[in-house]
């Protein structure tokens, strides 16, 4: 939910490519911090070092905003949608946070590990509780939807970009205005 709401309130008012990055990163650090805060000191729930707590809660809210954040760059406003469908929907059924991923019928168990909300929470657990066992594939699944989320935000930038028509530049008449020229300093 907290990378949901990080998504969904920096894709309304923050408009451009570079202050949506630097805003849902700066959210994940943040919110990364606090709930940590709440977690491990406060209520005791989290075990091991507060850093990488920190981290992989802020990688979890990055995963989940960023990708919120890249849908709406994509799609338009039905990309909030689409983030929120694939998130909370799809993804955290089959997390295996209520019950372990072992119980949930089939493969789901494992295809929901490939989600943000499973890979974190199954991270969460190992950090805390089993600091021995593998952690690479939940570092890595949180990673590529960051990744995908923040390349999604860069392509999205040009879907609304309008193409400017300067009449008589393709037939290379030489009156047409070159818009270039004007740009560069005399030397």
């Amino acid at each position: 939910m907290g990378g949901m709401i990080g998504g969904i309130l920096i894709s309304l008012p923050v408009t451009g490519t570079w202050r949506r990055f630097g805003a849902i990163t700066l959210y994940s650090l943040v919110a990364g911090a606090a709930v940590t805060a709440v977690m491990q000191p406060w209520f005791g729930i989290l075990q091991g070092d507060f850093a990488v707590n920190w981290m992989a809660l802020s990688l979890t809210f990055l995963g989940t905003g960023a990708f919120i954040v890249g849908a709406n760059a994509v799609f338009g406003r039905i990309g909030i949608g689409i983030g929120a469908l694939v998130t909370m929907f799809i993804g955290n059924p089959i997390s295996g946070a209520a019950q372990p991923m072992q119980f949930l019928p089939g493969d789901w168990g494992i295809i929901g590990q490939f989600f943000v909300p499973g890979a974190s929470t199954t991270l969460l657990r190992e950090l805390s509780y089993f600091p021995e066992a593998p952690q690479l594939q939940s570092w890595l699944v949180l990673a590529v939807w960051a990744a995908v989320g923040i390349v999604m935000m860069f392509v999205g930038h040009f879907r609304n970009q309008e193409v400017v028509h300067i009449e008589g530049a393709l037939e290379g008449e030489p009156d047409a205005p070159r818009v270039a020229s004007a740009a560069l300093p005399a030397q």
